[in-house]
């Protein structure tokens, strides 16, 4: 795997494969936590993968939070050194309205619109859904993810990919949906290369992509 130097993205395989059913994992987590400190992924078996402050944790799908096996391997994962570049203090943030504000002209040259941008936001979540598991409501705790440039929605996914977990890194999910009520805390960098990994082997070259 390439070296990183901060907010450098690597990404292993693809999300429109990972949407397709490819899910044989080639890096373990371990080969991840090398290659940054903040990240999100899939292992084998559905449960995420979430990389926080270099500590790597596997949310289940009922949306429990464990340490990460370190030998469990990943059929897609995107990880990065973060060092944001930005921070702002936000109030009534919502998913589309986090969306719009990274898109804004208003931000001069953090504007986000053709570059991929690992964020994070931290602060006290009024509701927030998940893709899997029940919704949840007033909970503390942290999104990571990347906002990800349209022309990009194939390799690495939705506008925004994030993961979420809770302050007591009990609970954790796939993000869907949030609204935040009270004042967070918004930070975020722009991405200067991105480092694509491909699966190797027979089942790789069978997808049909």
């Amino acid at each position: 795997m390439v070296g990183s130097i901060p907010n450098d993205i690597f990404q292993f395989s693809i999300y429109t494969a990972l949407n397709a059913g490819f899910n044989t994992g080639q890096p373990r987590t371990a080969d991840l936590t090398t290659h940054g400190t903040d990240g999100i992924g899939v292992y084998e078996d559905g449960s995420l993968m979430m990389l926080k402050d270099g500590q790597a944790l596997t949310i289940s799908k009922n949306g429990r939070v464990r340490a990460a096996p370190m030998d469990a391997r990943l059929p897609f994962a995107m990880v990065t050194i973060y060092q944001p570049n930005f921070h702002l203090k936000v109030r009534s943030l919502t998913l589309e309205s986090f969306d719009e504000l990274i898109s804004s002209s208003e931000l001069g040259p953090a504007k986000c619109l053709n570059t991929l941008m690992p964020f994070k936001i931290a602060g006290r979540f009024a509701s927030i859904d998940f893709a899997d598991g029940a919704p949840r409501s007033k909970i503390d705790g942290t999104i990571f993810g990347f906002v990800v440039p349209a022309w990009m929605k194939l390799i690495s996914g939705e506008r925004i990919h994030a993961h979420f977990l809770d302050a007591s890194e009990e609970i954790g999910g796939e993000v869907t949906e949030f609204q935040m009520d009270e004042e967070a805390v918004l930070s975020f960098a722009k991405c200067g290369r991105f480092h694509l990994g491909f699966p190797q082997g027979e089942e790789w070259e069978e997808m049909k992509l």
